[in-house]
């Protein structure tokens, strides 16, 4: 039973921020006030912790992401060769495979064009896309320090000036 309720966790999406979200986030977070340029300094470090949690998270979900897949490979590999046993069939709700069994240097093929094993990697190819925006966006964390310090900058060149 246990087996079943990982195979069907596989194939969800739970726990991953989705990759809106996050860009809804940030569209709002990454809003600097030029007005009050202090304060928005002090919430660089609130803005670095917060995503750099979601990034952290985030790199945790394509580890486990990618073990399912392994995992997966692995018992698609005995299916396809005919060698699961009745019970594990029945736990994953699979038919015996009727093909014919693949040859050596078949079975790459074979094992690509699986849905379950496609699900997976669809997966992973979504948390890779998460992550990269998540590193995006702490890059330009690290730049906003300076960008603050260039608009105080900029507001103080008229009183020098005068």
């Amino acid at each position: 039973m246990r087996k079943i309720a990982l195979y069907l966790y596989y194939f969800s999406i739970e726990g991953i921020m989705k990759l809106s979200e996050i860009q809804e986030m940030w569209a709002a977070d990454c809003k600097i006030d030029q007005l009050n340029l202090g304060p928005e300094s002090t919430k660089t470090p609130e803005l670095h912790a917060k995503y750099l949690n979601l990034l952290s998270n985030s790199k945790l979900q394509l580890r486990k992401a990618e073990a399912d897949y392994f995992r997966m490979k692995r018992t698609k590999l005995r299916y396809y060769r005919g060698e699961l046993t009745r019970e594990e069939l029945k736990e994953y709700g699979w038919d015996q495979y009727q093909g014919l069994k693949p040859l050596k240097n078949e079975m790459d093929d074979v094992l690509q064009c699986d849905e379950d094993l496609i699900k997976i990697q669809d997966k992973i190819d979504y948390v890779k896309a998460v992550l990269y925006k998540l590193e995006q966006i702490l890059r330009s964390l690290n730049s906003r320090t300076w960008d603050i310090k260039s608009a105080i900058e900029w507001t103080n060149i008229p009183l020098l000036l005068s």
